[in-house]
């Protein structure tokens, strides 16, 4: 516990002096912890961040001949592995579908700088996703824009997408518990050619890491 002390200052008014011995010292922190947690865990505001390398193809295509935009389906996994998600963990097993509203690019504006060694294919203006994790976890949203590029010349490349695929690059919002934001980038395969067995066709995939980060 601690001692009171009395004496005066030089103005001669009394004063009173409290000495805490290290009891008391340890008493007072224990109180100002009981008090504050409680304050600390109502404010936090927890930070979920998830990532997946999901791989899919193509199930479906739809057109809106009045306004020029298609939508486009996908549907897949998350446990892809390698090249574009090389530094994305995979996942166990879930499952996904996204399927993304996209027009043709606007017209570059005059004196812009143009790359010509890609060609803007496409405008992401919408959609929506979803991703079933292993676990039954639910993970959806909307889509809320991006880009279909491609490279210029065929067979070329364009950021870590080769032998002619696209880089699609979209931005999402995240609907759960504490909503957020997204992203999905990787490449669109529609070449639709297997080398090892030219005679069959193939629906045009992609593969992509999905981040997310709430809030």
């Amino acid at each position: 516990m601690g001692f009171l002390s009395y004496g005066k200052d030089s103005k001669n008014k009394m004063y009173r002096e409290v000495a805490m011995t290290p009891d008391f010292n340890v008493q007072v922190r224990r109180v100002a912890s009981a008090m504050l947690l409680p304050w600390c865990a109502a404010c936090a505001y927890p930070e979920v961040h998830s990532q997946a390398c999901l791989s899919g193809v193509d199930v479906y295509e739809d057109v809106a001949y009045d306004t020029g935009a298609s939508r486009v389906t996908f549907s897949g996994s998350d446990t892809g592995t390698g090249e574009p998600c090389s530094d994305t963990i995979a996942g166990h097993g879930g499952f996904w579908v996204a399927s993304f509203d996209r027009t043709a690019p606007p017209p570059a504006e005059p004196g812009a700088l143009v790359d010509t060694s890609t060609v803007v294919e496409a405008t992401v203006i919408g959609g929506e996703w979803h991703w079933w994790q292993a676990d039954g976890t639910l993970q959806s949203g909307d889509v809320m824009g991006g880009q279909v590029i491609r490279p210029a010349e065929p067979g070329g490349s364009v950021g870590i997408c080769t032998n002619g695929a696209a880089m699609i690059a979209v931005t999402l919002s995240v609907h759960q518990q504490y909503p957020g934001s997204g992203t999905f980038e990787g490449c669109l395969d529609d070449t639709g050619v297997d080398t090892t067995m030219p005679w069959i066709v193939h629906p045009p995939s992609i593969r992509g890491s999905l981040r997310m980060n709430s809030p």
